[in-house]
C-alpha cells in the first residue's frame, strides 16, 4: 500500500516492512522516499540545522596504578659497643671518628619510549571512559544529494577500534603537510631503578664513663715573707738643671699594662697616639722627661726607654722629638733600678700634641703595672 502525503512516502506491506530502506518497523515512516529515475542535479540547497548532541557517555573506571618499584635494602646497624667498667677518673676526650663515606645514589630507571602517532580518526561519541580504544580509519566522504528535511537522531553506533601502529618508514621528501594524525597513547614510564644500598655505618666506639669529681685540695698555708734585702748605696746627685723663665709640668701615667710601642697617656694606654695624647697650651720649651716603670722586673740586659712623641698635625703626622729616658736592668725587690731622667732643649707650640711611646729590648712582655712619665717645660717669655 503506498501513497504521498506532504512529499513524504508511506509504504506498508504484509511484513510491516519499510519497501525502500528494508527497516522492520511497525506503521514506518521512511524519510528515504522511493527511488526514480535519476533527474538532472538541481541547485544545492541550504544546509540544515544541526541534529542535537548525543548524550554524554558514563565515565568508565580508572585504571589500576602500576607497580611500585621495590626499595633498595638498609645498611645493617652496627652493634653497640659494651658498657664501661666502675666509674673512674674522667679521661682526656679521643679525636673525632672519621665520617663514613656516602653510599653511592642507584642509577635511574630507563625512560620509556614515546608511542608513535596515529592517524586521526572520526571524533566518535563520548562513551564510556575505559581503557583508550583504538581510533578507527577516516571513512571516505559520501557525494552530497540533495538535501531533504532532517531525520530523526538515530542512535550513536559503537567506536570503532584503534588500527595497531605500524613502524616508522624512512624520512622521505617533503611535500604538502597532511593532516595531523591522531596522537597515540603515551608509552609507559620505565620501572624507577632501585635505590641504592644504604653504607654499612660503622661501629661506634664506647664512651668511657665520667669519673667522680674528685674533692677541692684545701689551701695551702702563705708563706712566710722573705728578708728584706740590703738598700743599695745612694747615687751621685745630678746638676742641677736651668730654671725657665717660667716653669709647666706634665704627668702621664696609667695603672693599665703597657705593651711594647704603646703610647702612654692619662690614664690609659694602647697603640694609638692620638687617643694618649696632652696638648701645648703656648709656646714652650721641652727641658726633661723623667720615666719609671715601677716595679717592673727587669734582667740584666733589659731596658724601657719612653720618647716623647710630637704632632703638629693634629695627630696625622708623628715626629719623634729624640728627647728618650731609658732604665736598664737589672731592677728587682730589694735592688730596684725603676726610674731615668734626661734633660732636653726642645721647642713646642701652642697647640701641638704630645705623648709618650714606649719601647723595650730583651725582655718583650708588657708593663704589667704600667708606667708614668713627667715633661718638664719651660714657657716663653
Amino acid at each position: 500500500m503506498d501513497y504521498k502525503n506532504d512529499n513524504i512516502y508511506y509504504n506498508w506491506n504484509r511484513d510491516c516492512k519499510c519497501g525502500h530502506c528494508g527497516h522492520c518497523r511497525q506503521c514506518i515512516i521512511c524519510p528515504c522516499g522511493i527511488t526514480g529515475p535519476t533527474g538532472p542535479t538541481g541547485a544545492t540547497g541550504a544546509t540544515g540545522p544541526t541534529g542535537a548532541t548525543g548524550a554524554t557517555g558514563s565515565t568508565g573506571p580508572t585504571g589500576a596504578t602500576g607497580a611500585t618499584g621495590p626499595t633498595g635494602a638498609t645498611g645493617a646497624t652496627g652493634p653497640t659497643g659494651p658498657s664501661g667498667g666502675p666509674a673512674g677518673p674522667t679521661g682526656p676526650t679521643g679525636p673525632t671518628g672519621p665520617t663514613g663515606p656516602t653510599g653511592p645514589t642507584g642509577p635511574t630507571g630507563p625512560t620509556g619510549s614515546t608511542g608513535a602517532t596515529g592517524v586521526t580518526g572520526a571524533t566518535g561519541p563520548t562513551g564510556a571512559t575505559g581503557v583508550t580504544g583504538p581510533t578507527g580509519p577516516t571513512g571516505p566522504t559520501g557525494a552530497t544529494g540533495v538535501t531533504g528535511p532532517t531525520g530523526p537522531t538515530g542512535e550513536s553506533g559503537p567506536t570503532g577500534a584503534t588500527g595497531v601502529t605500524g613502524p616508522t618508514g624512512p624520512t622521505g621528501e617533503s611535500g604538502p603537510t597532511g593532516a595531523t594524525g591522531v596522537t597515540g597513547p603515551t608509552g609507559p614510564t620505565g620501572e624507577s631503578g632501585p635505590t641504592g644500598a644504604t653504607g654499612v655505618t660503622g661501629p661506634t666506639g664506647p664512651t668511657g664513663p665520667t669519673g667522680a669529681t674528685g674533692p677541692t685540695g684545701a689551701t695551702g698555708a702563705t708563706g712566710a715573707t722573705g728578708p728584706t734585702g740590703p738598700t743599695g748605696s745612694t747615687g751621685a746627685t745630678g746638676a742641677t738643671g736651668p730654671t725657665g723663665p717660667g716653669g709647666n709640668t706634665i704627668y702621664l701615667a696609667t695603672d693599665q699594662s703597657i705593651a711594647n710601642n704603646q703610647y702612654l697617656g692619662l690614664g690609659n694606654a694602647s697603640a694609638d697616639f692620638t687617643r694618649n695624647t696632652v696638648v701645648i697650651a703656648q709656646d714652650s720649651t721641652i727641658v726633661g722627661l723623667a720615666f719609671s716603670i715601677r716595679t717592673e722586673i727587669l734582667d740584666a740586659n733589659d731596658t724601657i726607654s719612653a720618647e716623647i712623641v710630637r704632632s703638629t698635625t693634629c695627630g696625622d703626622v708623628l715626629i719623634d722629638t729624640g728627647i728618650i729616658a731609658t732604665v736598664t736592668g737589672p731592677s728587682s725587690e730589694g735592688a730596684r733600678n725603676c726610674c731615668a731622667f734626661v734633660s732636653a732643649d726642645y721647642n713646642v707650640t701652642r697647640c701641638d700634641l704630645l705623648s709618650i711611646r714606649i719601647t723595650r729590648t730583651g725582655e718583650q712582655g708588657a708593663l704589667m703595672e704600667g708606667a708614668t712619665a713627667t715633661i718638664l717645660v719651660n714657657t716663653s717669655a
